[in-house]
């Protein structure tokens, strides 16, 4: 992954761990991609990174692959509502070749949590933005002046990187981030300071169809000082004045300063179709024209031809008005005969370049433009009949001043019969099914899709799917139906919904009070296990032993109650009696022993989680809190459970202490 801050140049890192400060604990998320997010990406490589789970997924131990499934669900719990994926399902003019794979089935459960939108409610949208907001919260006692409460940051990421494992594995990104420290309040300077990007966020919501979904994202950016050196430029569906701030009529915060033409050079995988009259207005936004326009691009047999895509056509009328082709090399192996992003870029690296950048420079003056937009007049917009700016995209890139183009040791094909380009016309796909939204509340499944034809659907879950017998119409080609579901053990998953040839599966959302999501597991682990595993990991988590921990033991297995048949083992190992204690004597102390140290090994678990609180009060962390007396509920839940199934006086005060500190909690 390429990565650029705002004080460095590009180099290699990756965008799955965090900058965020050690100690942070994720609050709240919002992102955006094109194709929709992959539940196995999310929950085997970003999820556990971000949320520091203890528990790894791995295939061949079936005890650590159950522990780590329910430990995620019990933190996505947690957060529910709290990360917001945006997405479409219309594509672009052209589709691409990293689309996402097919969905293998796995992780569903983690769409209860995590709530995923898809923009084209209001309006016939794409988006192809990808934006990371990542809310941290910092405890108290993480930070060295024990003064400050708890200290919150805003993590954004600017990429070029879809939510797909292909995006991660694949193919090379172009990435800006940066973490800020989050003020007490908002204030309308600092939104100001963001330029486009609140209203960028607030677009986004209202394609999805809820105003208020991303309002809290908002206000981090209101509470956040923008780095200096930075703006943002977006694009927004629909149609626009041509001085809006949106897609090519925004380029104009990117203008170099100085005089003549502005210059700039393109690294885009994807070009979409161009005129010379169209070129002439784009590049006028930034006061450029076509002559001092360069494209990187690649050559016959490149081995990204068969992912980047530049129409016969468009190279001619690139051609034609004077811009410039810069071939840009890969021999495989060889170093030497090819062109690199940074020193640690190789030739042998397989992957095939998705970034995309746009350097613009006039005399000393620069200004490097990371981004998701393509080269393409979707991307953009393209000149209206009434002299607007249509945009087909969401799009989002960070533009920062002085910042190098990376590929100044590019020259111009020799011959334009080298290029990589294909015969096509650029077509936008057919979507029949442009946006859906689907959540159950424990009593209804209500769904809402945009459909202009026949629609049928069925609901997925353990069970038989089930046929949606009844639609009703709205305005605007929308149409909803509310499917009665009450069935708590077979909770239902996801909505498949078909038109002609078209199929779309729609996960679906819990909206039920907490105290019923916290009675479902993931449908993976067998209903005889969860229980049990699923408090041993809560334990675990506020200093209970370890689940997977081995046994080796028996003196100190104290997940097992000390019982009357228990009898003292001798130095050999051998049942019998132990330095002349009689037998009854020796049971009766170790079996005191035995309890007293459970006992306080329960009440040390209430004791951390209490320190715990504590520390939230001080930090006035409201997120915190309630996700504390949410584990002081279920922690008590357990301690009873445990109590009852072994006879365990431990494990009973520890149920008592916590119902004591609960009920006085708002004391």
């Amino acid at each position: 992954m390429t990565t650029m801050r705002n004080d460095t140049g590009f180099g290699w890192q990756t965008l799955i761990k965090s900058a965020a400060p050690q100690g942070c604990a994720l609050a709240g998320a919002l992102l955006t991609t094109y194709d929709r997010a992959e539940a196995r990406l999310l929950s085997e490589t970003l999820l556990p990174e971000w949320l520091a789970l203890s528990h790894m997924q791995g295939d061949a131990d079936a005890l650590e692959q159950a522990s780590f499934s329910l430990e995620l669900d019990a933190r996505l719990k947690n957060l529910h509502n709290r990360i917001v994926v945006v997405s479409s399902t219309l594509r672009e003019d052209h589709v691409e070749a990293q689309g996402a794979a097919a969905d293998d089935g796995l992780y569903p459960w983690i769409w209860r949590s995590i709530r995923q939108r898809t923009v084209g409610k209001t309006g016939q949208a794409v988006q192809h933005a990808k934006l990371w907001l990542l809310h941290w919260e910092q405890p108290k006692n993480e930070n060295k002046d024990q003064d400050k409460q708890n200290q919150e940051y805003l993590e954004i990421v600017v990429s070029s990187a879809n939510l797909t494992r292909a995006a991660f594995k694949d193919q090379i990104q172009a990435a800006w981030r940066v973490c800020v420290p989050l003020q007490p309040k908002p204030s309308k300077a600092r939104s100001s300071a963001w330029g486009v990007l609140p209203a960028f966020v607030r677009a986004l919501a209202d394609s999805c169809g809820d105003a208020t979904q991303l309002d809290r994202f908002i206000d981090l950016l209101a509470r956040a000082e923008c780095p200096a050196g930075v703006s943002f430029i977006a694009s927004v569906p629909g149609k626009h004045p041509l001085r809006s701030q949106w897609g090519a009529a925004g380029l104009r915060s990117a203008t170099p300063s100085g005089r003549g033409a502005v210059k700039v050079s393109i690294l885009s995988p994807f070009v979409g179709a161009w005129r010379s009259d169209s070129l002439e207005q784009w590049c006028a936004r930034f006061e450029g024209t076509p002559a001092h326009l360069s494209l990187a691009w690649i050559g016959k047999n490149h081995p990204w031809e068969p992912n980047w895509l530049l129409p016969a056509a468009t190279l001619t009328e690139l051609a034609a008005a004077g811009c410039t082709l810069l071939q840009l090399t890969l021999e495989p192996g060889n170093d030497q005969l090819s062109h690199h992003f940074n020193s640690e870029h190789h030739s042998k690296d397989g992957r095939w370049s998705h970034a995309k950048l746009y350097a613009f420079q006039r005399g000393n003056s620069r200004r490097l433009l990371l981004t998701s937009a393509n080269f393409s007049q979707a991307a953009w917009g393209k000149r209206a009949t009434n002299g607007g700016l249509s945009i087909d995209n969401f799009e989002l890139g960070v533009c920062i001043e002085q910042a190098a183009w990376p590929l100044g040791q590019l020259t111009a094909f020799a011959t334009l019969e080298n290029l990589a380009t294909r015969n096509v016309k650029l077509i936008r796909s057919r979507c029949l099914i442009p946006w859906a939204e689907a959540s159950w509340d424990g009593k209804h499944i209500r769904l809402g899709c945009k459909c202009q034809s026949a629609l049928t659907g069925e609901v997925f879950s353990r069970k038989a799917p089930l046929k949606i017998a009844r639609w009703q119409s709205g305005s605007g080609a929308l149409l909803s139906a509310q499917i009665a579901w009450t069935d708590t053990k077979n909770l239902p998953q996801s909505v498949a919904l078909h038109c002609e040839t078209e199929t779309l599966n729609v996960p679906i959302f819990d909206t039920r009070e907490p105290a019923a999501r916290e009675q479902s597991f993931p449908e993976e682990i067998t209903q005889a296990d969860v229980q049990a595993l699923s408090d041993q990991l809560l334990l675990e988590r506020y200093g209970g032993k370890a689940v997977t921990e081995d046994e080796t033991d028996a003196a100190t297995n104290f997940d097992r109650a000390v019982t009357d048949d228990d009898e003292a083992l001798g130095d050999d190992g051998t049942l019998g009696q132990k330095q002349d204690i009689p037998g009854d004597a020796a049971l009766a102390d170790s079996y005191a022993v035995a309890s007293f140290v459970l006992a306080r090994q329960m009440l040390d678990i209430v004791d951390n989680w209490a320190k715990l609180v504590t520390q939230a009060r001080q930090g006035s962390s409201a997120f915190m809190l309630d996700g504390l007396r949410r584990d002081g509920n279920l922690l008590m839940a357990a301690f009873m459970r445990k109590a009852s199934a072994e006879n365990g006086m431990g494990a009973r005060l520890a149920a008592e202490e916590l119902a004591l500190r609960l009920k006085h909690w708002d004391q």
